[in-house]
């Protein structure tokens, strides 16, 4: 009996203001197929996706973290330790690293809404405490934001470009923790069936429905890296078994060469046997001619085309830059769904598609052209 499974969001709220959550049901799953969709999206929502965080700070006048601030009541460590704290949004979308400044006078507490960030790019909790200036002490510091995906110590920042920053940790997930459990259908009499419960919690840079869908869309570009299998132990060991069935043929022709019997048995065989045997090694040899032809054929085109990881890099690169252009959609299209806000190629994936016929610009055929690219998208690469 075929199964038809469907994702649904039960719940959805905002806990404070750092703090979204949202509970979604996989309903109709053959048994254990929940254990292992859940494993793979909780590790792929902690891990894989993408985010903005401050990655080193720069403070006029000193060298290093231990090196003390005249007038401020923190040391760098604290001030440091604040600093990992601060939630940044691109609301451009961009990806591309960039730099924040701070200038402030004291007496003064110093929170993070007063640093100077490049347009677009917005600070979702400005009531973080930084510093505090305990005398008319100025200060002034620099912060580098980056754009990247896990937890990055201190010691593995690269910090290109930036001279006489201090790197310090930065994790950059916007998921912040991730509940899954299984339930039996109520109504499966045999218990054959079950439904997968996930609790997405994200810190409001990406909404738990977005965060679900980017972490499928991941692990589907994952698993179409693996383009090549090999196993080269089965080969050797059918290169071991193969080994004894030849000692045993010499054996067995030196025993026939020995016996004079088989002189009268070769004499005796029908000449339509040996015609038969030479039109199937005619044909043996016709079939591999082909063969061969058609091996150097396919070699000569697969040089000329592009090979199948340089294709899945250019798409996957085209997936975390979320161009529209990536699709190889028109100009016109593109100005069309621009017109609605839709910018990026997860914006059009969140679109409903029943609503794409709605838009001003867009005519049947512009809107099958649509749902055509978005099904080739997913598709893994193919030689």
């Amino acid at each position: 009996m075929k199964i038809n499974s469907k994702c649904k969001c039960v719940d959805l709220d905002l806990l404070n203001r750092n703090e979204f959550y949202g509970h979604f049901v996989f309903t109709s799953l053959e048994q254990s197929e929940g254990t292992t969709i859940g494993n793979m999206l909780r590790r792929a929502l902690l891990s894989n996706l993408y985010g903005f965080r401050i990655t080193g700070v720069r403070v006029a006048g000193i060298n290093n973290e231990f090196t003390p601030l005249e007038g401020v009541r923190e040391d760098l460590l604290e001030i440091i330790l604040n600093l990992k704290e601060i939630i940044i949004y691109d609301q451009n979308n961009t990806g591309q690293a960039c730099y924040g400044l701070l200038k402030a006078q004291g007496p003064a507490i110093i929170t993070a809404g007063a640093l100077t960030l490049p347009n677009g790019i917005k600070v979702l909790n400005p009531s973080t405490h930084l510093l505090t200036i305990s005398d008319e002490s100025v200060i002034e510091l620099a912060i580098k934001i980056e754009y990247g995906k896990s937890y990055i110590l201190a010691k593995n920042q690269k910090l290109e470009g930036a001279t006489d920053f201090i790197p310090i940790d930065s994790n950059f997930a916007p998921v912040l923790k991730v509940n899954s459990y299984i339930k039996p259908l109520p109504q499966d009499v045999e218990n054959t069936n079950e439904e997968l419960h996930l609790e997405i919690f994200t810190n409001g840079t990406l909404l738990p429905h977005q965060a679900l869908i980017q972490a499928r869309n991941m692990i589907g570009y994952m698993l179409s890296t693996i383009t090549n299998m090999e196993f080269p132990c089965f080969d050797y060991k059918e290169i071991e078994k193969e080994k004894p069935i030849k000692k045993d043929r010499v054996s067995i022709n030196t025993t026939l060469d020995s016996d004079k019997r088989i002189k009268k048995t070769i004499g005796k065989l029908n000449k339509e046997t040996i015609q038969v045997g030479e039109t199937e090694l005619k044909s043996e040899k016709e079939e591999i001619e082909i063969g061969e032809k058609r091996e150097k054929q396919e070699k000569i085109n697969i040089s000329k085309k592009s090979t199948p990881e340089e294709r899945l890099l250019k798409r996957v690169t085209d997936m975390e830059s979320g161009s529209l252009k990536g699709l190889g959609l028109s100009n016109r299209i593109i100005k069309a769904l621009n017109k609605v806000n839709i910018n990026f190629t997860w914006d059009l994936m969140e679109y409903p598609s029943p609503n794409l016929i709605t838009i001003e610009g867009l005519g049947p055929k512009s809107v099958e052209e649509i749902k055509n690219k978005l099904t080739l998208f997913y598709e893994p690469p193919t030689d």
